[in-house]
């Protein structure tokens, strides 16, 4: 039986595992920027909505008015709810 000379041949094994591992990596880097904008926008939109909540809570005066605060806004989705829906699918979870 003849021998083939395969010298060389695990360059291509380390050339085929550096490209997987560098496509990965690119992946990686993108999905991260991505969730990173996305993050940045949608605390930006969050910014410039007026809130009179504190920063902190420190005390039952800051958690009421937080709660107060949370409870004066108004958000999409809170409109978008519908309570019998809502009230059916809880319903189906158990």
């Amino acid at each position: 039986m003849k021998r083939l000379n395969q010298s060389g041949s695990h360059l291509v094994v380390v050339a085929v595992g550096l490209l997987v591992v560098g496509v990965i990596a690119v992946a990686g880097y993108t999905v991260t920027q991505k969730s990173a904008t996305t993050d940045t926008v949608a605390s930006s939109s969050l910014a410039n909505t007026s809130s009179s909540a504190p920063a902190t809570i420190a005390s039952k005066a800051d958690l009421k008015q937080a709660a107060s605060s949370l409870d004066a806004s108004s958000t999409d989705i809170d409109n978008s709810v519908n309570g019998s829906t809502l009230d059916s699918d809880l319903n189906d979870l158990q």
